[in-house]
């Protein structure tokens, strides 16, 4: 398969420019500039950014002030704080006050679901019906919504349409849901994901993208320009190196098809939103630290053991290195970033890319 060198496109690729306001303002100008990419019209009013605040959660300990509130959603889009048991001298009164921790987190987290909720209905209400967001056009955002209301949009309903199933599940497993749940993280709403879970789903996902490049090296050396890489092994390691399909799939060596429809495609659509929103509203240095992981492992970034200032250089590149007024040119230098390990991300912008988008 053949391939093609892009262009620099003017911007500079040095480190020490990377999160200067001059580059972020030219990547955005070079994003703004294509209303075809992302369906919003070319002489859109300029957006008045507001704190998006949930009125509805009240979270069980004081919310930090966001260092950006164009860029971070609601606290009530993360999981709440888990009440820390201290060492009883009875087992069973310990084990007791456990159980009891874990239940008021789950009723927070699902508390802070419907609250999100409430709050899309009014941002969408508030919309004229031509604006309205809809499943049936992922590729929408409406031109008044920054990078916090289009996280806050995405994070609900991927909690809303998990929280019926957890629900039964929790009905049927009562005090063992925290020990089970392990097993089936994917049934759970991201508010109702207790720390350890978090530990542990992410440093699966670290060694699995570990292992997913590792198969994909020893196949195509080249990376992305590989003469045999073709659309659809991409569309397979991404499934497993962004941890979307089901380990199992693994296992079995087989992935269903339509897995990448379902999961795959709408990830790289809110990758593409999400990109331009933070370009235009301030940039990775906005980011809360918790926002700023999130981020990173959305887009195939190790987050386990990296400082805030590594995982902000990181994104920075991403930002930087994917930037282009073509939709088309974009996705494909997206497909390079993600089928290359980030620590071997080019430094330049000149780098090759395949003729096929993700």
């Amino acid at each position: 398969m053949s391939y093609r060198v892009t262009q620099r496109c003017g911007l500079t690729a040095q480190k020490t420019w990377l999160f200067s306001p001059q580059l972020l303002a030219a990547q955005a100008r070079a994003l703004h500039t294509s209303p075809a990419a992302y369906q919003t019209k070319a002489a859109a009013p300029t957006r008045a950014v507001t704190p998006t605040v949930n009125k509805g959660f009240r979270p069980t300990s004081k919310p930090q002030k966001p260092i950006n509130a164009a860029v971070n959603p609601p606290a009530s889009t993360r999981p709440p704080p888990l009440e820390t048991v201290e060492p009883q001298s009875s087992k069973i009164k310990y084990y007791f006050k456990l159980g009891k921790a874990y239940v008021i987190f789950f009723k927070d987290g699902v508390k802070a679901i419907m609250a999100n909720r409430r709050l899309v209905n009014e941002k969408v209400k508030a919309l004229p019906n031509e604006e309205r967001p809809s499943m049936f056009k992922p590729h929408h955002i409406p031109s008044t919504f920054s990078r916090a209301d289009w996280v806050l949009l995405w994070r609900t309903r991927h909690d809303l349409i998990r929280l019926p199933l957890f629900a039964l599940f929790f009905l049927i497993a009562e005090d063992l849901t925290p020990i089970l749940v392990i097993f089936l993280p994917g049934i759970l709403p991201y508010t109702c994901r207790f720390p350890r879970l978090l530990s542990i789903t992410r440093e699966k996902a670290e060694q699995r993208r570990k292992a997913a490049f590792n198969e994909l090296e020893s196949r195509h050396p080249h990376g992305a320009p590989s003469p045999g890489l073709t659309k659809g092994v991409a569309h397979r390691h991404l499934l497993k190196s962004l941890d979307l399909s089901g380990r199992m799939w693994d296992r079995l060596g087989f992935t269903p098809p339509g897995m990448w429809a379902i999961k795959g495609r709408l990830r790289m659509i809110f990758l593409e939103i999400d990109d331009q929103r933070l370009l235009q509203d301030g940039g990775p240095l906005g980011l809360e630290i918790e926002e700023l992981r999130l981020a990173c492992s959305d887009r195939g970034i190790n987050i386990l053991g990296k400082s805030e200032t590594e995982l902000k250089t990181k994104l920075g590149d991403w930002l930087r290195l994917t930037a282009a007024e073509d939709l088309g040119e974009r996705r494909r230098r997206m497909a390079t970033l993600l089928l290359t390990r980030p620590e071997n991300w080019p430094q330049q912008r000149d780098f090759a890319v395949p003729e096929w988008e993700l």
